[in-house]
């Protein structure tokens, strides 16, 4: 089966590579989409969604195209959601990993464009500060 990539995939550079691959994984449940033999470099599914994992070498021969030199907690200034089902599944293991969430699950109402929506969510940051948001609609109003 041919993995195929979504439009957009946000690529989060990490400082150690086996530690977030550990943590995406065996943590929140992601599973490795694609991967070449022992690369530092992963693509990573879960449920719908996609993003990568990367730890290059600073060593001269390949300079990465960040402006500044990167400073934890990576990711200033964003979150990444995730829709997903089972919020509360992700969040117990999340939990039972011993990791506090940098904010608990708490259900926040949410404006489409046609209706409201009732989410339960949390947010948990990865090794590095990425800040991460599971989230998951429960229920919806619609708006006249």
């Amino acid at each position: 089966m041919t993995f195929e990539i979504n439009s957009l995939v946000p690529e989060f550079w990490c400082t150690d590579f086996d530690a977030s691959l550990d943590f995406y994984t065996k943590t929140l449940g992601f599973e490795v989409a694609q991967r070449r033999e022992e690369d530092t470099h992963a693509y990573l599914s879960f449920q719908s969604s996609q993003i990568m994992l990367a730890w290059w070498t600073f060593d001269g021969t390949w300079e990465p195209w960040y402006p500044e030199p990167l400073v934890r907690p990576f990711g200033r200034g964003v979150n990444f959601q995730f829709m997903v089902q089972g919020v509360q599944h992700i969040y117990d293991r999340v939990i039972a990993a011993d990791i506090k969430p940098f904010r608990d699950l708490y259900t926040a109402p949410t404006w489409k464009t046609d209706r409201v929506e009732e989410r339960r969510q949390f947010i948990v940051l990865d090794p590095d500060g990425y800040a991460l948001r599971f989230s998951e609609t429960i229920s919806h109003t619609m708006i006249d």
